[in-house]
Protein backbone atom coordinates (compact mmCIF):
# COMPACT_ATOMS: atom_id res chain seq x y z
CA UNK A 1 0.00 0.00 0.00
CA UNK A 2 1.41 3.68 -0.91
CA UNK A 3 1.89 5.94 1.63
CA UNK A 4 -0.91 8.44 0.37
CA UNK A 5 -3.20 5.96 0.19
CA UNK A 6 -2.74 5.16 3.74
CA UNK A 7 -2.75 8.46 4.75
CA UNK A 8 -6.61 8.90 3.05
CA UNK A 9 -7.42 5.97 4.70
CA UNK A 10 -6.14 6.62 7.87
CA UNK A 11 -7.39 10.70 8.01
CA UNK A 12 -10.79 9.28 7.08
CA UNK A 13 -11.10 6.89 10.09
CA UNK A 14 -9.65 9.37 12.65
CA UNK A 15 -12.01 12.21 11.02
CA UNK A 16 -15.21 9.87 11.67
CA UNK A 17 -13.62 9.06 15.27
CA UNK A 18 -12.47 12.77 16.05
CA UNK A 19 -15.95 14.14 14.78
CA UNK A 20 -18.34 11.31 17.23
CA UNK A 21 -15.97 12.35 20.26
CA UNK A 22 -16.44 15.96 19.50
CA UNK A 23 -20.65 15.43 18.88
CA UNK A 24 -20.45 13.54 22.50
CA UNK A 25 -17.90 15.69 24.34
CA UNK A 26 -19.46 18.88 23.22
CA UNK A 27 -23.17 17.88 23.61
CA UNK A 28 -22.48 17.03 26.95
CA UNK A 29 -21.14 20.22 28.02
CA UNK A 30 -23.49 22.11 25.93
CA UNK A 31 -25.92 24.21 28.29
CA UNK A 32 -30.10 23.87 27.41
CA UNK A 33 -29.17 26.93 25.25
CA UNK A 34 -26.03 27.00 23.26
CA UNK A 35 -24.64 30.54 22.48
CA UNK A 36 -23.82 30.39 19.05
CA UNK A 37 -23.33 34.49 17.93
CA UNK A 38 -21.81 37.01 20.52
CA UNK A 39 -21.51 40.75 20.34
CA UNK A 40 -18.55 42.70 21.07
CA UNK A 41 -18.55 42.81 24.58
CA UNK A 42 -18.88 38.97 24.11
CA UNK A 43 -22.56 38.94 25.26
CA UNK A 44 -24.47 35.59 23.58
CA UNK A 45 -26.98 37.50 20.85
CA UNK A 46 -28.31 34.32 19.81
CA UNK A 47 -29.20 30.91 21.15
CA UNK A 48 -29.83 27.05 19.78
CA UNK A 49 -30.71 24.28 21.88
CA UNK A 50 -27.87 21.57 22.61
CA UNK A 51 -30.35 19.02 20.75
CA UNK A 52 -30.87 20.70 17.70
CA UNK A 53 -27.13 21.91 17.56
CA UNK A 54 -26.97 17.68 17.92
CA UNK A 55 -28.99 16.61 15.34
CA UNK A 56 -27.58 19.59 12.83
CA UNK A 57 -24.50 17.89 13.11
CA UNK A 58 -25.46 14.48 12.17
CA UNK A 59 -27.34 15.62 9.21
CA UNK A 60 -24.39 17.44 8.31
CA UNK A 61 -22.62 14.48 8.95
CA UNK A 62 -24.67 11.93 7.22
CA UNK A 63 -25.35 13.83 3.75
CA UNK A 64 -21.51 14.58 3.55
CA UNK A 65 -20.63 11.03 3.85
CA UNK A 66 -23.74 9.62 2.03
CA UNK A 67 -23.31 12.21 -0.87
CA UNK A 68 -19.66 11.85 -1.76
CA UNK A 69 -19.33 8.39 -1.01
CA UNK A 70 -22.30 7.95 -3.67
CA UNK A 71 -20.25 10.47 -6.00
CA UNK A 72 -17.22 8.64 -5.51
CA UNK A 73 -19.10 5.56 -6.78
CA UNK A 74 -20.69 7.16 -9.16
CA UNK A 75 -17.48 8.72 -10.71
CA UNK A 76 -16.41 5.39 -11.76
CA UNK A 77 -19.06 4.80 -13.90
CA UNK A 78 -18.28 8.01 -15.92
CA UNK A 79 -16.84 6.90 -19.35
CA UNK A 80 -13.09 8.79 -20.06
CA UNK A 81 -13.93 10.30 -22.62
CA UNK A 82 -16.38 12.37 -20.74
CA UNK A 83 -14.26 13.12 -17.85
CA UNK A 84 -12.16 16.63 -18.01
CA UNK A 85 -9.12 15.52 -17.01
CA UNK A 86 -5.57 16.60 -18.55
CA UNK A 87 -3.67 14.70 -20.88
CA UNK A 88 -6.65 12.36 -21.26
CA UNK A 89 -4.65 9.49 -23.58
CA UNK A 90 -2.78 8.81 -20.98
CA UNK A 91 -5.46 8.28 -18.09
CA UNK A 92 -7.64 6.94 -20.77
CA UNK A 93 -4.95 3.84 -20.82
CA UNK A 94 -5.24 3.55 -16.78
CA UNK A 95 -8.61 4.34 -15.80
CA UNK A 96 -7.97 1.83 -12.29
CA UNK A 97 -5.67 4.22 -11.52
CA UNK A 98 -7.55 7.26 -12.35
CA UNK A 99 -10.72 5.37 -10.67
CA UNK A 100 -8.39 5.31 -7.62
CA UNK A 101 -7.63 9.40 -7.48
CA UNK A 102 -10.97 9.97 -7.88
CA UNK A 103 -12.10 7.69 -4.64
CA UNK A 104 -9.33 8.70 -2.43
CA UNK A 105 -9.88 12.84 -3.49
CA UNK A 106 -13.56 12.12 -2.58
CA UNK A 107 -12.38 10.39 0.47
CA UNK A 108 -9.95 13.29 1.90
CA UNK A 109 -13.04 15.73 0.57
CA UNK A 110 -15.23 13.74 3.04
CA UNK A 111 -12.31 13.93 5.96
CA UNK A 112 -11.81 17.52 5.41
CA UNK A 113 -15.37 17.96 6.31
CA UNK A 114 -15.90 15.97 9.07
CA UNK A 115 -12.57 17.20 10.68
CA UNK A 116 -13.42 21.17 10.21
CA UNK A 117 -17.26 19.88 11.26
CA UNK A 118 -15.70 18.58 14.59
CA UNK A 119 -13.73 21.05 15.38
CA UNK A 120 -16.13 23.48 15.03
CA UNK A 121 -18.22 21.49 17.50
CA UNK A 122 -15.32 21.60 19.92
CA UNK A 123 -14.69 25.57 19.86
CA UNK A 124 -18.29 25.73 20.22
CA UNK A 125 -18.40 23.98 22.88
CA UNK A 126 -14.97 26.13 24.74
CA UNK A 127 -17.36 29.11 23.53
CA UNK A 128 -20.16 28.17 25.78
CA UNK A 129 -18.20 27.31 29.12
CA UNK A 130 -18.92 29.26 32.22
CA UNK A 131 -15.39 28.46 33.82
CA UNK A 132 -13.50 30.60 31.06
CA UNK A 133 -13.59 34.49 29.65
CA UNK A 134 -14.81 34.40 25.97
CA UNK A 135 -11.86 35.58 23.90
CA UNK A 136 -12.17 35.42 20.14
CA UNK A 137 -8.25 35.34 19.44
CA UNK A 138 -8.09 32.01 20.93
CA UNK A 139 -10.42 30.43 18.77
CA UNK A 140 -9.20 32.74 15.60
CA UNK A 141 -7.06 29.69 14.19
CA UNK A 142 -10.71 27.77 12.97
CA UNK A 143 -11.75 29.94 10.21
CA UNK A 144 -7.44 29.74 8.63
CA UNK A 145 -7.16 26.49 8.98
CA UNK A 146 -10.22 25.38 7.66
CA UNK A 147 -9.60 27.37 4.63
CA UNK A 148 -6.30 25.71 4.69
CA UNK A 149 -7.68 22.63 4.85
CA UNK A 150 -10.47 22.81 2.01
CA UNK A 151 -7.59 24.56 0.14
CA UNK A 152 -5.31 21.81 0.10
CA UNK A 153 -8.09 19.32 -0.59
CA UNK A 154 -9.75 20.96 -3.52
CA UNK A 155 -6.23 21.79 -4.79
CA UNK A 156 -4.84 18.41 -4.93
CA UNK A 157 -6.77 16.68 -7.28
CA UNK A 158 -6.30 18.95 -10.56
CA UNK A 159 -2.33 18.89 -9.07
CA UNK A 160 -2.65 14.73 -9.41
CA UNK A 161 -4.27 14.45 -12.40
CA UNK A 162 -1.51 17.08 -14.20
CA UNK A 163 1.30 14.38 -13.34
CA UNK A 164 1.72 10.72 -14.65
CA UNK A 165 0.30 7.98 -13.74
CA UNK A 166 1.72 5.45 -11.41
CA UNK A 167 2.08 1.46 -12.15
CA UNK A 168 1.37 1.15 -7.95
CA UNK A 169 -1.74 3.35 -8.67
Amino acid sequence: MKAGIFFVRVWRILSIAGFLFALFSSYISYPDAVAVRFDEQNQPIQTLGRETIFYLAIGIFIINNTLINLASRLIAKVPTDKLPVPNHEIWAANRPALNLIFKNWFSLLMSAINTIVGLGLLVLSFLNRSDRPIRAVEYAWLLPLSTAILIAVLAWLPIRLFMKPNNDD
